[in-house]
This record gives structure tokens, C-alpha cells and sequence, in this order.
């Protein structure tokens, strides 16, 4: 029954964050989110526990669309990703590295396209897809059960937070808003994926 209820919240919030008129709605079920997923698949790892806290925050952060509410969630997200980053690391296995650097190119181009793209904000988000893509590169280091999950829990946030960039600095029209449909379900899911990943031993 707990993972039926993160799944519920889950896929109304992804539900209602593709529909106009549901701020009212999300006030709820987006900042659900996190306290479900804790009841779950509680932490294993402290620095797990602050990866799920500072995703919560920046869940409650982003129900705004100010610039100013973009940058806290920005920077909760941060934290949340240096959390994952250090659990992640110490679930490294000797010669498991080798992803790591083309990850950190990727993320290094990553950077570079979506810094130009926000302006003002461009600091804050190249140093946070930094972050995130360091947290991608240490999911592909990860061994031992569940390690599939997390990098797939890795890729799939990237691909969220992907989308997000894209739908707020980048596209325009329909093509922001089919991108921004595809942020909660990938975010979610991410979220269960590395959470459960991280959770099993061995």
C-alpha cells in the first residue's frame, strides 16, 4: 500500500502539471511527493535522506514560476543532488569508472548550451547541471543490487531536468508545453528508481 500511494500521488501530479487550472491541486499532491516516497522506501544513507529533503524543497519551490523561485529550487535541487552524489560514491567499485568522464563532457557541453539559454540565470544552472551530471557519473559507478535502478533513476532525472531546461529557456508554444508534460512523470520515476535502487544491499 506505501508504494501504491507514492505511485498515486505520482501520476495525479503528472496529471495535473499538464493541465492548466491546477495550482490549487498541486499544492497537495506535488509536495506529497517526497514524504511518500519516504514512507516507501525509507533512507538507508543519511546522504540520501538529505538528497530526498532537498528534493522537497525544491518540489515546493517550483510551484512558483518566478525567477526567484526557480533559483531556491534550483539550488534545493543542489543539495539534494550532492546528497545522491556522496550515497552514490560509496556504492563505487574498483574499475567501474569509465563512463565517468565522456558523462562529465556531456555534462560540461550540457552546461555550456543551457547557461547561454537562461540569461541571468545562467551561472546558477551551469553549476547545477554540473552538479547533476556529476550525480549521473557517480550512478554509473554504483555496484552491487539495485545498481541498474540508480543509473537508470540517474538518466531518467537528467532527462526530467532536460526537459524543464528546455521547456523554460529554450522552446517556445506547443513544443514547451510537450516538454514540460514529460518533467513529472521522468522526475517521479527517477525518484523511485534511485530511492528503491539505493535501498537494496549487496
Amino acid at each position: 500500500m506505501k508504494k501504491q500511494a507514492y505511485a498515486i500521488a505520482a501520476a495525479v501530479d503528472s496529471i495535473a502539471a499538464a493541465v492548466r487550472g491546477t495550482e490549487t491541486v498541486r499544492k497537495v499532491t506535488k509536495t506529497s511527493l517526497m514524504p511518500a516516497l519516504a514512507i516507501a522506501s525509507p533512507p538507508n544513507d543519511p546522504a540520501m535522506a538529505v538528497g530526498l529533503a532537498g528534493s522537497w524543497a525544491g518540489d515546493v519551490a517550483l510551484l512558483g514560476d518566478s525567477d526567484k523561485a526557480f533559483r531556491t529550487g534550483l539550488f534545493s535541487f543542489l543539495l539534494a543532488h550532492i546528497g545522491y552524489t556522496t550515497a552514490l560514491a560509496r556504492r563505487s567499485a574498483p574499475g567501474s569508472r569509465k563512463a565517468v568522464v565522456p558523462i562529465l563532457g556531456a555534462s560540461a557541453a550540457g552546461a555550456a548550451v543551457f547557461a547561454r539559454a537562461a540569461g541571468p540565470l545562467g551561472k546558477p544552472v551551469a553549476l547545477y547541471v554540473l552538479t547533476l551530471g556529476t550525480m549521473v557519473a557517480a550512478a554509473s559507478t554504483a555496484r552491487g543490487s539495485g545498481a541498474r535502478r540508480v543509473l537508470g533513476g540517474a538518466v531518467l532525472f537528467a532527462t526530467s531536468d532536460a526537459l524543464l531546461g528546455a521547456s523554460r529557456f529554450v522552446l517556445k508554444g506547443r513544443a514547451a508545453r510537450v516538454a514540460s508534460a514529460g518533467v513529472m512523470p521522468t522526475y517521479t520515476a527517477a525518484q523511485w528508481l534511485l530511492h528503491t535502487g539505493c535501498s537494496q544491499r549487496g
